[in-house]
């Protein structure tokens, strides 16, 4: 249950980032998406140092 829990709020926190759509496609592919997952999370955290 938890896993289904973190995979909604991850859903969801990718919906408010508004990625474009080529990288929301690239998701798809798992060594992309761990790739681009890693990316957005370093900008998510220099964006709240920067808050």
């Amino acid at each position: 249950m938890a896993d289904q829990k973190r995979k909604i709020e991850t859903i969801r926190s990718i919906k408010n980032l508004k990625l474009s759509n080529t990288l929301i496609a690239s998701l798809d592919d798992a060594g992309q998406a761990e790739a681009i997952a890693e990316a957005v999370n370093s900008l998510q955290n220099l964006t709240e140092q920067w808050n």
